[in-house]
C-alpha cells in the first residue's frame, strides 16, 4: 500500500486527469474504493485497473524526456539523509537519491513536481537533476529514507478517514503529536484535504462559465472573512456570487488546482508566479494567461482569456470614421514608415493590430512579429514570444528581426529608448512598422517620444500615423430609452454647440433580460486618426507642444476621440455616462 500524502496524492489524480487517464467520471469509484479500504486513491486507481505506474511512468518519461532510475537498486547515503528535511521530502513525495558534487539527483512520479524546480534549488543550494520513477518505489524509499533518518514516521498524518471533515481535524490534531519531529507544522493547505473532485469541477466551471460569457479576465480573490470570483465583461467587473461560498471553503485547494494547471511551482507561495493553461471546451481549445500575486491572505489569481477571435475581425467592423479608414487603408499598405496604436491596457490595441496584418498580409510579404503573449496565430505571419526572463526582449527580437529580410514588423510594445530607435531606423529604412505605446491620445505620442530620448528629426522622419483608442460599452439596442437626466445644458459642456445640443436625444440603456440589465450590450471602438502631414513634421522639428500639434491637426482635419464620441451620443449608441467614464480623462 502506498503512503503518499494528501496534497501529493491529489496533485497526482490531477495529472492523470489532465492526460485523459482517468476523467471526472472515474473519481466516484475512486473515494469508494480508496475509503472502504482505508488506503490511498492512487492504490485504489491501481485497484480498479484504470491505469498502472508503468503506464504513468510512460507519460513522465515521454512527455519531459527525463531517465528513469530504480531506487530498489539504490542504497542511502548519509548525504541524502540531511540534504531535504524530512517534513518536505514526505509532504512533496520526492526521492533524493544521489549528490554528485554540486547536483542533487531526485527521482519524481508526475509532471506535476516539475514546478518544485526552484523550490528545491533554494532549499539545497545545489543544482537539481529530476529523474522518473515508478510511485511504489518512491513511496518505499521516502519510507526506508525517513526510518534511516531516525525520524519517526508520519503515518498517522496519512492516516484516512472515511468522513472528509472530520480527515481535516485528524490531519490538525496529530500535527501535534509529531511537532517536535517536524521543525513546524508542514505548509500544505488544509484546505486540499477537501472532496478534489468537486475542487476540480469548481475549477472547471468558473473557467467554462467565463467563456461561454465572453469574459477577458478572470478574478479569483482571498480576503480574511471571505473569498470571491469577478469576471470582467465588457471592460467592467462584476462579482459571481454562486460561486463564494465554496471558494471560500476550498482556497487553497483552488489555488493548487489552478497551479497544476498552468505548471506553476506549487510549492512556492512567497512570490508572483506567471504561466498559461490551454483550456478545452466543446473541442475547442482555449488560452489562458494566467498570474498569480501572493497577498497578506492566500496568493491572488488572475486569468486573461486571450481573444483568439480578434484576428478574425476586418477593420471594416471596428467601427472607423469613413475618412479615417480610408487615411489608415492609405499608410498602412504603403512600403516603409511607423504606424503607433497607443491607448490604455485593454483598449483593444492588439484587436486593431491583428486586424490591420490580416489585411495587409499576402504571399509575396515577408512579415514579422515579436509580442508578449502571443495571443492569435495568424497565417502567412511569424510570429515570436518574447521571453524577458531569458533576455529576449522586444529590442533584441527587433535586431534579429532586420537580418530576416522583412518588409513588415510587428513590435508589440515600445518599452525603451532602444526599441524607438531601432524601430524608427527600421522604418527609414524601407521597412514598414507597427507597434504600440501608453499614450492618453494621439498628438501627445509625439511628446512621449521626445521625452524618451528620441531625435526630433528621426521622429519626423519616420512616424506616419497614431492611432489612439478606447473601448466604450454599447447602450443596449433592446432596452433603450430617451435619458431625461441629460439637457441641453449638460451636452453644450461637453462641446456640443448649443444649436447641436437642443436637437440630439441622448439615450440610456433601462436594463432588459437581452443585456442582463445592466442598460449595456457589447463594447464599440472610438478612435482618433493622426495622419502625420508635412505641416505636422515641421512643427515636430520645431519642438511644438502637445496642444500646439493638436491645433495643426485639427486644421489639417484631425477628429479628436471627443467628437468621435459625441455623434455617438448623437446616433444613441453612446450613453452620456459612458463617455465622461471613457473619455473625460482623455
Amino acid at each position: 500500500m502506498l503512503k503518499i500524502s494528501r496534497e501529493s496524492e491529489i496533485n497526482l489524480i490531477n495529472v492523470l486527469i489532465d492526460h485523459d487517464i482517468i476523467s471526472g467520471k472515474d473519481l466516484p469509484n475512486i473515494k469508494k474504493v480508496s475509503s472502504e479500504g482505508n488506503k490511498s486513491q492512487i492504490d485504489a486507481v491501481f485497484e480498479l485497473k484504470l491505469t498502472d505506474e508503468v503506464k504513468i511512468l510512460d507519460v513522465l518519461v515521454k512527455e519531459q524526456n527525463l531517465e528513469v532510475v530504480d531506487l530498489s537498486k539504490v542504497n542511502i547515503t548519509d548525504d541524502i539523509k540531511t540534504v531535504l528535511p524530512s517534513n518536505y521530502i514526505n509532504m512533496n513525495f520526492v526521492a533524493p537519491f544521489k549528490v554528485d558534487g554540486k547536483t542533487l539527483h531526485i527521482a519524481i512520479p508526475d509532471s506535476s513536481k516539475l514546478g518544485l524546480m526552484r523550490n528545491l534549488k533554494a532549499i539545497t543550494k545545489k543544482n537539481i537533476e529530476l529523474h522518473a520513477a515508478k510511485v511504489s518505489q518512491i513511496s518505499e524509499f521516502i519510507e526506508k529514507l525517513l526510518n534511516e533518518s531516525g525520524d519517526v514516521t508520519t503515518a498517522t498524518i496519512r492516516k484516512e478517514n472515511k468522513d472528509n471533515r472530520e480527515k481535516t481535524k485528524t490531519f490538525e490534531s496529530e500535527l501535534g503529536d509529531v511537532g517536535e519531529v517536524l521543525e513546524k507544522a508542514p505548509e500544505e493547505d488544509i484546505e486540499a484535504i477537501e472532496n478534489e473532485s468537486e475542487v476540480i469541477k469548481f475549477s472547471t466551471a468558473v473557467v467554462a462559465e467565463a467563456i461561454k460569457l465572453g469574459v477577458s479576465d478572470i478574478h479569483i480573490e482571498p480576503y480574511r472573512f471571505n473569498s470571491r470570483v469577478r469576471y470582467r465583461v465588457d471592460g467592467m467587473l462584476s462579482v459571481q456570487d454562486h460561486y463564494t461560498k465554496f471558494l471560500h471553503d476550498n482556497y487553497g485547494a483552488v489555488v493548487t488546482r489552478f497551479k497544476i494547471m498552468g505548471k506553476l511551482d506549487i510549492a512556492e507561495r512567497r512570490l508572483p508566479q506567471d504561466g498559461a493553461i490551454n483550456f478545452k471546451i466543446e473541442g475547442k481549445v482555449v488560452d489562458l494567461r494566467l498570474s498569480m500575486l501572493p497577498t497578506a491572505n492566500n496568493e491572488r489569481i488572475v486569468m486573461r482569456v486571450l481573444n483568439k477571435d480578434a484576428g478574425d475581425i476586418t477593420l471594416e467592423q471596428l467601427n472607423f470614421d469613413e475618412t479615417d479608414l480610408k487615411i489608415l487603408r492609405k499608410n498602412i499598405h504603403s512600403t516603409q514608415g511607423l504606424i503607433l496604436v497607443t491607448g490604455p491596457t485593454g483598449s483593444g490595441k492588439t484587436t486593431t493590430l491583428y486586424s490591420i496584418l490580416k489585411e495587409v498580409s499576402k504571399p509575396h510579404l515577408n512579415i514579422l512579429t515579436a509580442e508578449d503573449p502571443v495571443e492569435y496565430e495568424l497565417d502567412g505571419v511569424a510570429q515570436v514570444q518574447i521571453k524577458d526572463d531569458i533576455g529576449y526582449s522586444f529590442s533584441t527580437a527587433l535586431r534579429s528581426f532586420l537580418r530576416q529580410d522583412p518588409e513588415i514588423i510587428l513590435i508589440g510594445e515600445m518599452r525603451d529608448k532602444e526599441t524607438v530607435d531601432i524601430g524608427l531606423k527600421a522604418a527609414l529604412t524601407g521597412h514598414l512598422v507597427f507597434s504600440t505605446l501608453h499614450t492618453n491620445d494621439a498628438p501627445s505620442t509625439i511628446t512621449r517620444l521626445q521625452n524618451m530620448g528620441t531625435p526630433d528629426y528621426l521622429i519626423s522622419a519616420a512616424c506616419s500615423l497614431i492611432l489612439a483608442q478606447r473601448l466604450a460599452r454599447k447602450t443596449c439596442t433592446d432596452c433603450r430609452v430617451p435619458d431625461d437626466d441629460v439637457n441641453p445644458k449638460v451636452l453644450t459642456d461637453i462641446g456640443f454647440t448649443p444649436e447641436l445640443a437642443s436637437r440630439v436625444k441622448a439615450t440610456k440603456g433601462k436594463g432588459c433580460p437581452k443585456c442582463k440589465n445592466s442598460g449595456y450590450k457589447g463594447r464599440m471602438g472610438i478612435y482618433e486618426i493622426l495622419n502625420v502631414t508635412k505641416p505636422i513634421k515641421e512643427a515636430i522639428l520645431k519642438k511644438a507642444t502637445t496642444p500646439e500639434l493638436k491645433a495643426i491637426a485639427i486644421k489639417e482635419g484631425f477628429q479628436t476621440m471627443q467628437e468621435m464620441g459625441k455623434k455617438m451620443i448623437a446616433s444613441g449608441d453612446l450613453n452620456f455616462r459612458e463617455f465622461e467614464r471613457v473619455l473625460s480623462s482623455s
